[in-house]
């Protein structure tokens, strides 16, 4: 199991790309991770077969547990030979293959499982799995979800050949009853995505004229969940916003928070966004949020000690300025990280900005893609929010929360003229650096702005 952030301490199997006794090459897809922040395909360590899967799908393992095993052709036989201790299969007679074992184990488990909770679902009398299946998140519903992912998650077409389905995707069709084999996907590589799931879903709710001799009645879609009943509808959480949820917690009451807030005019960045994406190709615009990006970057290399974090009683300053770019999702929260956004060009921090975070929502962006954050920042101002305060990302020491760009009435050199201000607050780990230093880093972020030529220069 690899680690593919900087806090995830286990990792959960969505899907094997390859079979047991199939081939596998070096950097080639084998494994769909969830982590504590994204779901990532990991590419196989080595060439050779895929000898044995030792985490089957729906289940988690622990930074560096063995997950599966990839050997040459004698060796991809042997595990399957020596399987038999628990009873012997009579001599000459096949071994049965493992995977087909487990999954059978945990049909098993998932029986006893659903048998077990039917009582006090009824008991409840609400809705046991709002989302169509048992709670991944306990060791029994664990097993059950993984043995309704052997029945229901259909990884190979009719004619043999593997489809490819963003994890999006699939738990879309699992929740709307879609047979991911009836629907043509429109990603690169014919990939299937969000967006052909929910087409092949109001497809299905249309009404379908009757089914004429000799043609094949369409399959049968799972019955809608039920709406829940009482007063209080219980959401089951994701693992990913579990994770979400016992982080921010944790940083909220381990690292002593503390808030500065400045007020910034933005009349000259506004006009030079303006003047930029008009002498520039539209694909390679800027936003505003890549100023900020800029100006926070070129801020933290001459204030290292904001580019920090505490770790077991000491200050690490970090040499590299990795900014974080918190993304809210409908069922999640996202930090993916722009490297050494110190190093580049206002240019090159949009394009990659940009494809950061495309790649984020789209569920495609790899493990690299969310480590070794140093500072991080959250706007909300395209929200219409004037103010607001953010909870600090581990491990972080400080986050800059944005605001709207609004319209004031502002004085200068004694007259009340029109004005474009936006209001920033930084929240501040006072274990790592302290009021003074905060305000001085929030006053070199503001004169950057407010004299913007130095972010192109």
């Amino acid at each position: 199991m690899p680690r593919l952030s900087d806090s995830m301490e286990t990792g959960k199997i969505l899907r094997w790309l390859k079979k047991e006794g199939e081939d596998v090459k070096k950097g080639e897809p084998l494994v769909e991770i969830e982590s504590d922040k994204a779901n990532i395909e990991v590419e196989a360590y080595a060439s050779g077969k895929l000898s044995k899967i030792v985490v089957p799908e729906g289940e988690s393992a622990a930074i560096g547990a063995v997950i599966a095993e990839i050997g040459d052709s004698a060796s991809a036989a042997s595990p399957q030979k020596a399987a038999a201790p628990q009873g012997q299969a009579p001599a000459g007679a096949e071994a049965p293959k493992p995977q087909a074992t487990r999954a059978e184990a945990h049909v098993a488990q998932a029986d006893r499982a659903v048998a077990a909770t039917a009582q006090v679902a009824a008991d409840a009398g609400g809705e046991q799995y709002p989302h169509g299946g048992p709670d991944d998140r306990t060791e029994v519903g664990a097993a059950a979800q993984a043995a309704l992912n052997v029945i229901r998650r259909p990884t190979v077409q009719e004619d043999g050949e593997r489809q490819r389905v963003s994890p999006v995707a699939r738990r879309l069709a699992e929740e709307q009853g879609v047979d991911l084999r009836s629907v043509q996907g429109t990603g690169p590589g014919g990939r299937i995505t969000k967006e052909d799931v929910e087409g092949a879903a109001q497809q299905k709710r249309q009404p379908q004229p009757a089914a004429t001799a000799g043609v094949a009645p369409a399959r049968e879609a799972r019955p809608a969940t039920a709406r829940p009943t009482g007063e209080v509808e219980v959401v089951e959480l994701t693992k990913l916003q579990s994770t979400v949820a016992m982080r921010l917690a944790q940083s909220m009451f381990s690292a002593p928070h503390f808030y500065v807030t400045s007020e910034i005019a933005m009349d000259d960045a506004v006009r030079l966004r303006q003047m930029f994406n008009e002498a520039v190709d539209k694909s390679e615009s800027i936003s505003i949020n890549d100023l900020i990006l800029k100006a926070v970057a070129l801020a933290l290399t001459k204030f290292p000690e904001v580019n920090a974090s505490w770790a077991d009683g000491r200050i690490e300053r970090k040499r590299d300025v990795n900014i974080g770019i918190a993304v809210g999702l409908p069922d999640r929260l996202i930090v993916p990280v722009l490297h050494n956004a110190d190093q580049k060009s206002l240019k090159e921090i949009a394009t990659e900005s940009k494809g950061l975070i495309e790649r984020s929502r789209a569920n495609k962006a790899g493990a690299q893609d969310y480590v070794g954050n140093t500072f991080s920042i959250s706007n909300l101002g395209m929200y219409d929010v004037d103010q607001f305060t953010a909870i600090i990302n581990p491990p972080d020491s400080g986050i800059l929360a944005i605001g709207s760009i609004e319209d004031k009435a502002v004085v200068k050199d004694g007259q009340v003229v029109p004005g474009k201000r936006m209001r920033v607050t930084l929240s501040v780990d006072h274990r790592v650096f302290y009021g003074v230093t905060a305000a001085q880093f929030l006053q070199e972020v503001k004169r950057l702005l407010q004299s913007p030529m130095a972010l192109v220069l």
